[in-house]
Parts: C-alpha cells; sequence; structure tokens
C-alpha cells in the first residue's frame, strides 16, 4: 500500500491537477540525503538552503514528483520531474500534514512539550504502545514547524497510535503545531528556563506551552505537572 497517491496530494493542497498519471508514493521528502526511491519531494527553504536548488538531485535520487512555488517556477524550466506547483512549500506541508491526521478515523493522537523531558517520554511511550499497537512517532527531534508535519505526513496509513514531540523556539509555535496535530491527549512535561532568550520571563513560557492544551475537547484528555 502506498504512502499517498496523486489525487490525495492534490485533495489537500486544494489545487486543480497538472499531472495526468495517478502517481503513487512511498513517502514525503524534503532532503536530498535521506531521500527514497518512489518520494514526493517538497523544496522548503531554510537558514541555510533553499531546497528548490536540489529538485534535479531529488530526481535523480528517485523521487517521482515535486513540489515548486509559483514564483520559482520559471528558473526550473528543463527538469524531468512532474511538478505540482503552490504558493508556498512549507504551508504545503502543513496542508498535506492535516490530511495524515484526519484520513485515519480511530487513530489515537499524544502531543508533549514542556522545557525538558520531551523526547525521553516520546520514546518511553512509543516502546511500551508498539508492544500492542501499531504506534509511530517524531523522527528524532523533528518537532518543529517543518519537522513535525513531515512526520504526519509520513504517518502510515495503519497508524493506530501517534505521538508526537512538539518543541518550541518563538510565540505562537506550539499553537500552530497543535492545531496541525489535533491531539487526543495533551501532556506538558515541566516548565522550565529552555528558550528564555526568546521570551521576557517565565510565565510567558508557561502561557506558551499551555497553547498545547487549545485543540482539547469533552473527549480529550490533558497531563500537566502537578505545582
Amino acid at each position: 500500500m502506498s504512502l499517498w497517491d496523486l489525487n490525495e496530494i492534490y485533495d489537500a493542497l486544494n489545487c486543480k491537477s497538472s499531472i495526468k498519471k495517478n502517481l503513487e508514493f512511498s513517502n514525503i521528502s524534503i532532503d536530498t540525503r535521506t531521500l527514497k526511491k518512489g518520494s514526493l519531494f517538497v523544496p522548503v527553504k531554510g537558514e541555510n538552503f533553499d531546497g528548490h536548488n536540489f529538485i534535479d538531485k531529488a530526481y535523480e535520487k528517485g523521487a517521482i514528483a515535486s513540489l515548486i512555488e509559483e514564483k520559482r517556477v520559471k528558473e526550473i524550466k528543463k527538469s524531468h520531474i512532474p511538478l505540482i506547483t503552490v504558493k508556498n512549500t512549507k504551508n504545503s506541508l502543513k496542508k498535506i500534514a492535516i490530511l495524515a491526521r484526519k484520513r485515519i478515523k480511530n487513530l489515537s493522537m499524544i502531543c508533549i512539550t514542556g522545557s525538558s523531558g520531551k523526547t525521553t517520554l516520546k520514546e518511553w511511550l512509543t516502546q511500551i504502545l508498539e508492544q500492542q499497537y501499531k504506534t509511530f512517532s517524531n523522527f528524532g527531534n523533528f518537532n518543529n514547524e517543518i519537522g513535525m508535519p513531515l512526520t504526519l505526513a509520513n504517518m502510515p496509513r495503519n497508524t493506530q497510535f501517534c505521538i508526537l514531540e512538539l518543541g518550541m523556539n518563538r510565540p505562537g509555535e506550539i499553537n500552530r503545531l497543535t492545531k496541525i496535530a489535533n491531539p487526543d491527549v495533551s501532556i506538558i512535561t515541566n516548565i522550565g528556563l529552555a528558550h528564555l532568550g526568546n521570551f521576557q520571563k517565565n510565565e510567558e513560557i508557561a502561557y506558551e506551552k499551555a497553547q498545547i492544551l487549545n485543540y482539547l475537547t469533552r473527549n480529550s484528555y490533558a497531563i500537566i505537572p502537578d505545582c
């Protein structure tokens, strides 16, 4: 079973099809160094690189289609890889992640944030749950506004429990990630001095971490540190 087919990608991005055949993708990749054969390549712009410069490399490594931002289309005229034109590739990755979350009807989503202990708790929960359930979690510390959506976009269709670590470097980041993940269980490990350089005081860190609770419902659970 493929991870994604082209029609699903178009549905996620809410754009018209420009590729005639319905491709099937084995995974979603943003990095040609780890790209697998059959991937959909998503070229995102980072601080030190722009993935658009590696679209041809992605094709050579086995990608069978790539997203491309409208403003970059004229620069890449001779590429052999099928291209899907979007306004913003980072936003498109988030849209794919949102559909990945929605398309598994009985998925249990656990999200973890805190000043420390996030990765350890994620690994513990994963090791426990995977003994009985199809369990999926972040790759390493892929917990930011690119890494977490990328993780979700690569979640297998048969996942029963997904455990995501949510990191924070700036105001609003936890809220944006939580909105994408839509957790059933939200966990705050602790509130400490981490990231204080981006905030004025500890209370601001606590407020930002608490945004993981924003999308809970009557059927959701929250686990917070005992003050």
